[in-house]
């Protein structure tokens, strides 16, 4: 019943919208001068049934004003009925008219009078068929009088119109049926889209509600789970103390075997705590470090530093191949290193025999990570939950090694605030190999840089350097950025070029790039030092006292080459020194790698870390020792690269060196 009476209000709605009333004046208007024609008298009386229908008009219009403004005291039916009654008087004032408008002796102005009838039926259809009653309260007044009339008048011709005008107004209200019907589908349809927005508005309001109680319930949680990660840890750390002071202590082997279990398991736990921590950090926070520019190579080298030991104390390998020319990366170095500490422990966790290889390379517009393990490799059915938190995969072997699987998930979270991709690639038994890409800083200027250049030719870009760009020509100067800018170089500008050389005598710069004019003013300079790379342009003549000439436009090939003619050029001429030499001339460790470890893990974990490394270093000279006895120089040679990888980790430059010249050695036979 409620949609019932919806429907009829949204009906009178229509009635009320399409009333224009005014449209069927013209034809009230059009029946005067026939009637005037014909030579009724007095001429005046014709025009009374139009100040009627004009009267009626104005009170319709009233009516139509009431209903906008109209209060939800009365219902749609009262409205309809004051429409139907109005409808009747509005018929009525025609059927008036047809006593002032019919010519009973003319036959011709009887069927002019009966077509202005049915035009204006036909206009009041439109109007008034929203509410059959007031159509058919108007027909009948208006046309019921003219058919008498017609009738009255006698003759074949006044009967057929009379008959005519009846017919017509039949198949208008059959029509009039038809036409509810299709209103009361449309409205229907109507009051159902309203409805359905409403109940999809409120749904959408109830999941927003939902979801908002759903993340502070996460929030709550998270921050309940690092509360209480943190208050762990401060005991855990110092038992964990306590444990490696036993462990550096004088004790029997059963007991020193005790202490090494207590030391594995709060390692474990600790690992766990810190991986719960950074969870929970990570639903908390907006994770940053996609703004910064940061050398892939250190962030490699650096995590192989920091696990070295423990790769030392599972007697396996780990080394870090990594390019020192690669682009920088737009992310910031902690993030990277913190993912790659995450991988590479993984597979120093997982491998047991073999080793671990940490891969840097240039791919496109990123730089792809691999931490390549020897590992069992992974099962397909566990591949799927990898990245998931506390999915561990193999859950007894992920018991027997420690974790919960929360570290992928936090390097998934981490990859994907760095605009990155993260994956794997294993096969059951043979290893896995996991990759990091993470968007190279320049993006699409790099890579065109980099298609410029030929595979062989790449390695002649200067890195990580500092130039000193003065060339009057702001094209110019934004073609030299792109071409230096995405290898981790820095540009130096100034506004004039008095400002330029201060700027050079007090900076130190690798190299300064002007255009030819100005070289002479570079050479008088006072303090100015760097080489001077001249810009000569099409009709300049090369200056003399510029340290190098580049033709411009150039390639980014050519500005290579000659940025790197006047890097050596620049180098003081001293006599190459032969390995055993260069061996001699090196301090015994770099002061600066075991400052940076002391300060990364402590002193005391330093000197263990030290001690670790004699025991290890006695097992691999030994071997060393033992396959040159038996002349297996392909064994050597690798146990000599062993050497030198452990001890360039900490910063032993002199076994380093004596290491790598005995594997080149060995190599060249």
């Amino acid at each position: 019943a409620q949609d019932k009476a919806a429907v009829f209000a949204g009906r009178i709605d229509i009635l009320f919208a399409l009333g224009r009333h005014y449209l069927s004046l013209p034809f009230a208007a059009l029946c005067i001068p026939a009637t005037l024609f014909a030579g009724r008298d007095p001429g005046w009386l014709p025009f009374m049934p139009l100040m009627l229908q004009i009267a009626v008009v104005i009170a319709a219009e009233q009516l139509t004003t009431a209903y906008k403004h109209r209060s939800t005291k009365h219902p749609a039916i009262y409205w309809a009925r004051r429409y139907a009654f109005v409808s009747a008087i509005a018929g009525a004032t025609w059927g008036v008219g047809v006593l002032f408008w019919f010519v009973p002796d003319s036959f011709p102005a009887q069927a002019y009078l009966a077509l202005a009838f049915l035009g204006m039926t036909a206009t009041e259809f439109i109007a008034r068929s929203a509410y059959r009653p007031a159509y058919t309260a108007h027909a009948i007044f208006s046309l019921g009088p003219l058919v008498v009339v017609l009738l009255m008048a006698g003759g074949i011709y006044s009967f057929m119109t009379a008959v005519l005008i009846a017919l017509f107004g039949a198949v208008l209200f059959t029509y009039c049926n038809g036409m509810g019907r299709l209103l009361d589908e449309s409205i229907n349809l109507r009051l159902e889209n309203v409805g359905l927005v409403s109940r999809l508005s409120r749904e959408k309001k109830d999941a927003e509600a939902a979801r908002d109680a759903a993340e502070a319930s996460g929030r709550v949680k998270s921050s309940f789970l690092a509360n209480i990660s943190h208050e762990l840890r401060t005991p855990l750390n110092a038992l964990l103390g306590m444990a490696q002071l036993l462990d550096r202590a004088e004790l029997d082997k059963p007991h020193r075997d005790h202490v090494k279990v207590m030391l594995e398991a709060g390692r474990g736990l600790q690992m766990l705590l810190d991986d719960v921590i950074a969870l929970s950090r990570d639903d908390n926070e907006e994770l940053s470090g996609a703004e910064e520019d940061s050398d892939p190579s250190q962030a490699a080298r650096a995590v192989g530093r920091l696990l070295q030991p423990r790769a030392w104390e599972k007697r396996l390998r780990l080394t870090v191949t990594a390019p020192a020319n690669l682009p920088h990366i737009a992310a910031d170095g902690r993030r990277v290193r913190q993912v790659l500490l995450k991988l590479v422990d993984n597979a120093l966790k997982f491998t047991e025999r073999g080793g671990v290889e940490i891969r840097v390379e240039a791919e496109g517009d990123y730089v792809r990570f691999c931490v390549i393990d020897t590992g069992p490799g992974v099962a397909p059915d566990i591949a799927p939950l990898l990245f998931k938190p506390f999915s561990p995969g193999d859950a007894s072997y992920a018991r027997r090694q420690g974790g919960m699987g929360l570290g992928l998930a936090v390097v998934r979270r981490i990859v994907d605030s760095l605009r990155g991709e993260v994956g794997f690639d294993s096969e059951t038994g043979d290893g896995t190999t996991f990759w990091l890409k993470v968007p190279i800083s320049g993006g699409a200027a790099s890579a065109e840089v980099r298609a410029e250049m030929a595979p062989g030719e790449r390695a002649t870009a200067p890195s990580n350097q500092t130039f000193l760009v003065f060339t009057r020509d702001a094209e110019a100067e934004a073609q030299i950025a792109r071409f230096l800018h995405p290898f981790g170089n820095h540009m130096l500008s100034a506004a004039s070029l008095a400002d330029a050389i201060t700027m050079a005598a007090r900076e130190p710069v690798d190299a300064i790039i002007v255009r030819a004019s100005d070289a002479d003013s570079w050479a008088a300079a006072r303090g100015v030092t760097a080489p001077v790379v001249a810009l000569l342009a099409r009709g300049e003549r090369a200056p003399i006292s510029a340290s190098e000439v580049l033709r411009w436009p150039a390639s980014a090939q050519e500005l290579y080459q000659v940025l790197n003619a006047a890097h050596e050029r620049a180098k003081p001429a001293v006599e190459e020194p032969t390995n055993e030499a260069k061996s001699e001339q090196l301090a015994p460790i770099d002061a600066d790698a075991f400052a940076a470890l002391e300060k990364s893990v402590g002193l005391k974990p330093l000197i263990g870390i030290l001690q670790s490394y004699i025991d290890n270093a006695e097992l691999l000279c030994a071997g060393l020792a033992e396959a040159c006895a038996a002349e297996r120089w392909e064994d050597a040679s690798r146990l000599a690269q062993d050497i030198a990888g452990a001890a360039g980790g900490l910063g032993l430059l002199a076994v380093t060196a004596a290491a790598r010249g005995f594997t080149q050695k060995t190599r060249s036979g």
